[in-house]
């Protein structure tokens, strides 16, 4: 009776597989019932269909078979024969693609209720959440048709999260920082004016607390007319918008990732007032002016008065 053991193998597309069974002499491999190989007297005999992917090894006296394709998964028969004294092994191949590495994709951005969603395609995978070395949650499923995903509840101020992807032969890891996914609501940006070269032009001058993925844009009726962002969040984003007087409404809009926030400007207004506010202190100015100008006129022609009266009664005493 032939010695008989079972035996389990993992194996990855394109790589190589070796049987760990000795054939010393005589023997042969067999795949799904049928002979791909054998040895006799030490001479190896290779299947036609597996020329250049099956080898026999006369110095170990193993059968390897390489360049492994997912089809070649199933039972291979090792039978070393020698004499009257016979060893089986049957070998369960099953042959894996390396798990892709999980995609991460946000479903809610907004703190602090922001969540996350992680992805992967393959066969016999597992997914799984992790932090400081504590297995969250995970999910399995043999299903190959459609991806398998794995949600997740962020805590605002944690540590990072890691999203693994495993097979029975390999793993991909993808971490996931709170910080990149979360999201506070932008700021509402406020507007400044000031008078530019007369009574029908200014300039209006938007700002906003600058933040991940802030955008600050001027826009009227539905066009964009300039936009602007800075990846330095130690600064405020400002954006300048010199205008005319018109009947169109100037918007100034803030937005990241979770929300928008705008400021509206009607130029008529703005312009107007800064136009009267400069014509008004022209006019004041001027009116200082002139009565700077009277009262020293005034005084001049007093002191000219007096100086001849003093001079007339000055020379009307010498005479006398």
């Amino acid at each position: 009776m032939p010695f008989t053991q079972s035996k389990q193998l993992n194996c990855i597309v394109g790589e190589k597989v070796t049987f760990k069974t000795v054939v010393k002499n005589n023997g042969h491999v067999l795949s799904h019932g049928t002979e791909i190989g054998k040895v006799i007297k030490k001479s190896p005999g290779i299947s036609d269909r597996y020329t250049g992917r099956l080898q026999w090894d006369s110095s170990t006296g193993f059968f390897s078979l390489s360049g492994l394709k997912m089809s070649d998964s199933g039972d291979y028969l090792i039978e070393d024969y020698d004499g009257s004294q016979r060893e089986e092994v049957t070998y369960q191949l099953t042959v894996y693609t390396r798990v892709p590495k999980p995609w991460v994709s946000s479903r809610n951005k907004m703190k602090s209720t922001c969540s996350v969603l992680c992805s992967v395609n393959g066969t016999e995978v597992t997914l799984s959440w992790h932090r400081e070395g504590e297995t969250l949650f995970e999910t399995s499923s043999p299903n190959l048709s459609t991806p398998l995903s794995l949600p997740l509840e962020i805590e605002e101020y944690s540590g990072p999260y890691s999203c693994v992807a495993t097979n029975p032969v390999s793993n991909k890891t993808v971490l996931v920082k709170p910080e990149e996914h979360c999201f506070e609501s932008v700021s509402k940006p406020h507007i400044e004016t000031s008078a530019a070269g007369g009574s029908r032009r200014c300039t209006l001058q938007c700002s906003v607390q600058n933040g991940r993925e802030v955008t600050l844009s001027w826009s009227t009726e539905g066009v964009t007319l300039f936009h602007t962002s800075n990846p330095n969040l130690n600064t405020h984003l400002s954006l300048t918008l010199e205008i005319q007087e018109s009947n169109f409404t100037y918007s100034c809009v803030a937005t990241n990732p979770v929300s928008e926030e705008r400021a509206a400007y009607h130029p008529s207004q703005v312009c107007e007032e800064h136009g009267i506010r400069s014509h008004d202190a022209v006019l004041y100015i001027m009116f200082v002016l002139r009565l700077v100008e009277f009262v020293l006129v005034t005084v001049g022609v007093g002191l000219l008065i007096r100086l001849y009266k003093v001079l007339t009664q000055h020379r009307q005493v010498h005479l006398s």
